[in-house]
């Protein structure tokens, strides 16, 4: 081992020492048959609910000298996926499943010493203990349980010639995000609150609180209840409630129904609780909530995701249920769709279900000039550059602390700031621009992108790390045709025009046909637009509340009914003009009328004189 290696690799080869490994000549052991048929039947769940994760992180190693396994904790490899050349070369090493890694068969090794060190480990080339391994780079870090057991370990191996630390990221991100998947899989399967939820509860809430299983088991206690406990908060997690209530009360509260409330009182003192139980939907008892309060002060439920919009269709209904569910949590979001999906929709509604009490602030990625991303990100100190406000600026992570950040269009993102943001989800803490000082914040971190970033990653435009990182939890919002709900969200738009001109608007037929067969690039976007520009150009030109064919301006799409060959553009000056009268002259105001910027009605206003005529008239009689 050279002198280059890392501290904790000296200790780890004292204890392949110690185990008495061989390094010229390894005693394998691999499992065949029953016994590791057992151990990859633990495995499946994890693998189940990982799979996306990865499927993604595997795609980054098709075709090259690479391959991804997983070890449970004893250092078996339960999973093992890769392709020749390097696998036929990995099987001579028995780096296949059922073959134990752990430290005590392989000395040292990325997944053996990661298990022992319970941390991430890289290790490369000549720092493996055994000879025969030192042709390989190893990447390995621990996959958790949602409860923060240590279950097993994430590797990538390949050829060390081939090692670079971009790949030791990409792995512990990858880790990271299995755990996220692993607590969904644990919110959908149990119904519980994930670690997060409950620490909020526990120590942001005024009341002394106690929670427990359906054992009557204390499982969370902020400080003011233990102080009531007369003991240290760990000391009282774990231990029975009826330590400190009577026995009887204690199973009473236990089979109290959904929404029921109940009073107890502790055996020391005349002090009463409230609690409040939780069940599952099978009905069975799954936490109770101890608060020490009046009965009609008990504790809100969590904040659910409001209904602003239609998500009748399953598909959309299912994605905002699991924002719904992950919105309490500090994981980031990566929300995937196409223009026009409602991703800024779900970050919004997610934001106000937090909880958390700062703001939401949205950062454009694809709209801000790259030379001045860093800046509007991380924010300045007086002086940094030329030109900069001699006060210095707040960047959008200071000014979302405590809050969340929206970070849209994260595709769009440059190279060398997705290395500063991934920085900063690391470690907390934002250095602005000509500052020596890191700041410290708190942030919750939605990104959105219509960009197919695997795709983007295998053409090195984006950071797989960044991505594993960004994307704890992923929620792909369908696309309009993929929806069921399209009239009801045509229902809906219709409904906002209806009672901003005091009318109420009904769609043909034949056009509701040609609505739902439409291919809508622009999705739920396009949709509203197109309805407010038909329910003007009926009103205006038919004045009529009627909705027809003629009336939706679809690209691509040629209607036959009624009218003259110069519909379009007799239409069109009608529906400008009706705008006009309606705005009193106030071209700012048709153009929101019409739902086309103001630069695009004055150039439409050019091809028909007597509009600016109009205007004149109408700006006189004021």
């Amino acid at each position: 081992m050279n002198e280059k290696a890392p501290e904790f690799l000296s200790a780890s080869w004292k204890r392949s020492r110690a185990f008495g490994v061989d390094p010229l000549h390894v005693e394998n052991h691999v499992l065949t048959g029953g016994e590791l048929k057992d151990r990859e039947g633990r495995f499946h769940e994890l693998l189940q609910a990982c799979s996306d994760v990865l499927d993604n992180l595997y795609a980054q190693l098709k075709n090259s000298l690479f391959m991804m396994l997983v070890s449970d904790a004893d250092g078996y490899i339960v999973f093992s996926k890769g392709e020749p050349p390097f696998l036929n070369r990995a099987k001579k090493v028995w780096l296949n499943s059922g073959a134990n890694w752990s430290e005590q068969v392989k000395g040292t090794n990325a997944i053996g010493t990661a298990i022992i060190e319970q941390k991430p480990i890289h290790v490369v080339g000549d720092h493996h203990f055994c000879r025969e391994n030192q042709f390989l780079v190893c990447y390995a870090a621990p996959l958790y349980s949602a409860t923060g057991e240590m279950l097993g370990i994430l590797d990538i191996s390949g050829n060390a010639k081939l090692h670079h630390p971009h790949t030791f990221g990409m792995v512990k991100a990858a880790a990271e995000a299995c755990q996220s998947r692993l607590l969904l899989r644990n919110l959908q399967k149990e119904l519980t609150l994930s670690l997060h939820e409950s620490d909020t509860i526990a120590n942001q809430n005024q009341n002394p609180l106690i929670s427990i299983d359906s054992d009557g088991i204390i499982t969370r206690v902020n400080q003011k209840a233990a102080r009531l406990l007369e003991k240290q908060a760990s000391q009282c997690i774990g231990q029975p409630l009826s330590n400190w209530f009577g026995q009887q009360d204690t199973e009473n509260i236990l089979s109290l129904k959904e929404h029921s409330i109940a009073q107890l009182k502790m055996k020391a003192n005349s002090k009463q609780w409230t609690v409040q139980p939780i069940q599952d939907n099978r009905r069975k008892h799954f936490r109770s909530v101890l608060s020490l309060q009046p009965v009609e002060s008990a504790p809100e439920p969590s904040k659910k995701i409001k209904k602003d919009m239609i998500w009748s269709c399953p598909k959309a209904e299912k994605i905002l249920h699991l924002a719904g569910r992950i919105a309490q949590t500090d994981s980031t979001v990566l929300i995937r769709g196409e223009t026009g999906t409602g991703k800024e929709i779900i970050a919004k509604e997610i934001h106000q279900a937090s909880g958390r009490k700062g703001p939401l602030v949205t950062v454009n990625c694809g709209a801000m000039p790259e030379q001045l991303i860093e800046s509007e990100l991380f924010g300045y100190e007086k002086g940094a550059f030329t030109g900069a406000h001699q006060k210095g600026r707040v960047g959008k992570f200071e000014a979302a602390d405590g809050g969340t950040l929206f970070l849209d269009e994260i595709g769009e993102m440059p190279a060398p700031l997705q290395i500063a943001l991934l920085r900063v989800l690391e470690e907390k803490k934002i250095m602005p621009i000509g500052s020596n000082t890191a700041k410290p914040v708190d942030v919750r971190i939605i990104a959105a992108t219509h960009r197919d970033l695997i795709h983007d990653i295998n053409e090195n435009r984006f950071r797989a790390d960044l991505y594993y990182r960004l994307c704890e939890i992923e929620l792909p919002l369908p696309a309009l045709r993929e929806r069921t709900d399209l009239h009801e969200l045509a229902n809906l738009f219709l409904s906002d025009m209806a009672r901003e001109l005091n009318v109420d608007f009904q769609i043909e037929q034949t056009a509701r046909q040609n609505l739902k067969t439409y291919d809508w690039p622009g999705n739920i976007r396009e949709l509203r637009h197109v309805l407010r520009q038909a329910a003007y150009l009926a009103y205006f030109t038919r004045k009529s509340t009627i909705i027809r064919n003629n009336d939706l301006h679809l690209p691509g799409k040629q209607f036959s009914e009624g009218g003259p060959e110069d519909t379009l553009h007799t239409n069109e000056e009608e529906q400008i003009s009706g705008a006009i009268r309606q705005a009193k002259g106030n071209i700012s105001r048709a153009a929101d009328l019409l739902g086309m910027g103001r630069t695009t009605l004055y150039r439409k206003m050019k091809r028909y004189p007597r509009l600016n005529e109009l205007k004149r008239q109408l700006r006189f009689s004021k």
